[in-house]
């Protein structure tokens, strides 16, 4: 009786066992499927076909109704924010990433001016933004905005993902508008190229709410990304500063453009959605699993 009763004990242990070891391998299985990926965006500055640097010298032929003109472009400032980036998958449904506000950026030191110590800030060049915890998936399409929305642009008190008063963007780097952010600044000094001593200094800066509307860009991906635990998805952009200078004729007249000339603030807004900033590649990065 007793070698019966171990008999039974034996059997029921071992069916005990192969159902726990079933079912934790299911369990990984499930668990390692839902799990979510990350997502790089990347702004590589060009201008034309040259690296944009800052503090060099870039010519630019200026055509207009008065003739051909050779002036030389030195930067000092490239910033902007990267924000509500959505992802499409493929059957068109949006999935919007939280709190996704970014600064994208190439500048020298900033003077903070408005606070008691003097702060500055460093010197930054940052291209390339990663995202984490995005929704297991195939995506086809990206958008995102240049720029602030309005419930944040409204109070810089409220904070989310990257935005904060204090870093250049606003009230401490002497926005007019000091409740609020700049969304797109380009700094720098224009010259002759023909060796004329005169130059100007050139402060292009973008904002306000009405400029929001119509700041989304769209960009359609050659092939669908694959997101999720194995594989990490990255995807390129170019932005020309060259072509952000095509935002007026007359670059000399208009080296000054901020929240008193709405018109070309608009021009700057699409020139650098439309003509500057375009999409390069895009591709799945495997993985390793620990």
């Amino acid at each position: 009786m007793k070698k019966q009763n171990l008999f039974f004990a034996a059997i029921a242990a071992l069916v005990f066992t192969s159902c726990d070891k079933t079912e934790i391998k299911e369990v990984e299985k499930i668990v390692y499927a839902d799990q979510a990926g990350s997502l790089s965006l990347t702004f590589d500055a060009r201008y034309g076909d040259s690296d944009f640097e800052l503090n060099k010298k870039y010519p630019y032929q200026l055509t207009s109704s008065g003739g051909t003109y050779d002036l030389e472009f030195d930067f000092s400032r490239l910033r902007y924010w990267v924000s509500n980036v959505k992802l499409v998958d493929n059957d068109n449904k949006e999935h919007e990433l939280p709190d996704s506000y970014y600064l994208v950026e190439e500048t020298n030191e900033i003077a903070v001016p408005h606070l008691i110590n003097g702060e500055k800030y460093p010197a930054t060049k940052r291209e390339e933004v990663t995202i984490k915890d995005i929704p297991s998936g195939e995506y086809k399409a990206i958008k995102f905005s240049i720029g602030v929305d309005q419930k944040y642009n409204d109070n810089i008190a409220l904070t989310a993902g990257e935005l904060g008063s204090l870093n250049g963007m606003g009230v401490s780097d002497g926005w007019m508008w000091f409740t609020s952010y700049k969304f797109l600044t380009l700094a720098g000094t224009i010259h002759w190229a023909d060796g004329t001593p005169t130059s100007k200094a050139l402060s292009w800066e973008t904002g306000s709410n009405e400029l929001f509307d119509g700041a989304e860009k769209t960009v359609e991906l050659a092939t669908p990304l694959k997101i999720d635990a194995r594989n990490s998805g990255k995807i390129i952009f170019n932005v020309d500063v060259k072509e952000l200078l095509s935002a007026t004729d007359l670059p000399w007249v208009n080296n000054s453009i901020s929240q008193r000339k709405k018109d070309l603030m608009i021009a700057v807004r699409d020139a650098f959605l439309g003509k500057s900033l375009t999409f390069k590649e895009a591709g799945s990065v495997s993985v390793e699993a620990n």
